[in-house]
């Protein structure tokens, strides 16, 4: 049995358990609370059949863990007793009768198979040869630095939205403050710089055979910037004339130093 034969049935139980509990809790949106974990999933039935353990396995094993589990228990308090977030509840008005046959295959299954796709860097670390020269250091050096910015832009953000919303006196507010001063949204920023990480990280030893990875983070920026993350929520605020006055000083996505 291939790797990929084994995370293809692991994944089709990963999905089919987060889709039968989604329909026991009537509640769409909480595929995403599934979507960190399933990167997490992914990693370590890979690590777990090859069990390769090198510098850059291991680190790649170590950060997506610490991300995964970091986004799903925050995603967990968001959603999981919280009322079907307002994009799932307009694809259920869309969809008409038929709304979970739908979901399975336009969120569930799609979702894991992009998981599926996008994990390529974390995939084939456990594959790449160990590089041993010191400009390979440098590199891995790089990636990890790239993590640790990433993490706490995402980290940090989170935190500080979640406390400014906490706070009745901020209803009908726009969030500027913090990280959110330097970057409309810091949380995706961060999660960009996460995902170049885990290629730099991958890709230390220069093996030439598992360049293909970068699609896995080319598509994830892609979706953060351009798809799933900021469009919508720049959407969902178009007509806030705070929000309007937000965007005239604060850059969409890479961070901009205040003067």
């Amino acid at each position: 049995m291939t790797h990929f034969t084994l995370l293809a049935v692991v994944l089709f139980i990963y999905l089919h358990l987060w889709f039968l509990i989604s329909v026991i809790k009537k509640n769409l949106g909480l595929i995403d609370i599934a979507w960190g974990l399933s990167f997490v999933v992914i990693t370590w039935t890979v690590f777990l059949y090859t069990g390769v353990m090198t510098i850059a396995s291991i680190s790649i094993l170590s950060f997506v863990t610490l991300w995964g589990l970091r986004l799903t228990y925050y995603l967990f308090l968001r959603n999981w007793s919280k009322p079907e977030d307002y994009r799932y509840v307009n694809m259920r008005k869309k969809w008409g009768k038929i709304p979970y046959l739908q979901a399975y295959f336009k969120v569930f299954y799609l979702q894991i198979l992009l998981a599926f796709v996008i994990s390529l860097p974390l995939q084939s670390v456990f594959y790449v040869k160990e590089g041993r020269e010191w400009f390979h250091y440098l590199v891995l050096g790089l990636g990890i630095i790239l993590f640790i910015i990433g993490f706490v832009f995402e980290s940090v953000s989170d935190a500080q939205l979640k406390r400014f919303k906490s706070n009745p006196g901020n209803k009908g507010k726009i969030m500027d403050k913090g990280l959110w001063a330097y970057t409309r949204h810091p949380n995706y920023f961060g999660d960009f710089m996460i995902w170049i990480s885990y290629f730099v990280i991958m890709f230390y030893s220069f093996d030439l055979n598992y360049v293909f990875g970068i699609i896995g983070t080319l598509i994830m920026g892609y979706l953060l910037r351009f798809v799933s993350g900021v469009p919508l929520l720049e959407k969902r605020y178009k007509d806030n004339e705070l929000y309007e006055v937000y965007k005239k000083y604060t850059p969409i996505f890479f961070p901009k130093l205040k003067k």
